[in-house]
């Protein structure tokens, strides 16, 4: 598979992630009657520094400054699964590589929180930031996978051995 085309399906599978967090968390605070608060808080404690101490109001420009960087870090992380799934069409016990990164991504995301804003979890809990990955996650694959089916086929049929 040629560079251009994994960079080319790691952003729309970066971009499709991205949308689907954006998705769930409009939703999560539209019921919580607090839209946009989520991407403002989380804008806050990435641009301001922002404290536990300090409210954050809405702020159309936390908005669309962590919407932008948000999106930026899921196309990467797009491109970098992308480029996995192409070695994992050569070698397809790359795709338990694939499986452990989507699940320690999980945990680092919510330790990575934990470290520098706990405060965050008390508006946010943990449970919505993990449906939100989750989300990504299946989207992510919805667009990877079909693209990617020998190698699932060929796992599926030889797991972990190495091929002949």
């Amino acid at each position: 598979m040629r560079a251009k085309t994994v960079l080319l399906e790691g952003a729309i599978a970066g971009i499709i992630g991205a949308v689907m967090v954006a998705a769930w968390f409009l939703a999560y605070d539209l019921l919580r009657d607090a839209p946009l608060q989520t991407p403002s808080l989380l804008g806050a404690a990435l641009f301001e520094g922002s404290s536990h101490a300090a409210p954050v109001q809405t702020s159309t420009r936390l908005v669309v400054q962590y919407t932008i960087v948000h999106g930026l870090v899921f196309v990467v992380f797009g491109c970098a699964l992308a480029g996995l799934f192409a070695i994992a069409d050569r070698d397809s016990r790359f795709l338990f590589a694939i499986f452990m990164l989507l699940c320690c991504f999980q945990v680092a995301f919510l330790a990575l929180l934990v470290v520098l804003a706990e405060w965050l979890l008390d508006p946010i809990p943990w449970s919505a930031i993990m449906i939100g990955n989750v989300f990504a996650t299946i989207g992510m694959l919805g667009v990877l996978l079909p693209r990617h089916r020998p190698a699932l086929r060929r796992f599926a049929e030889t797991g972990l051995e190495e091929p002949a």
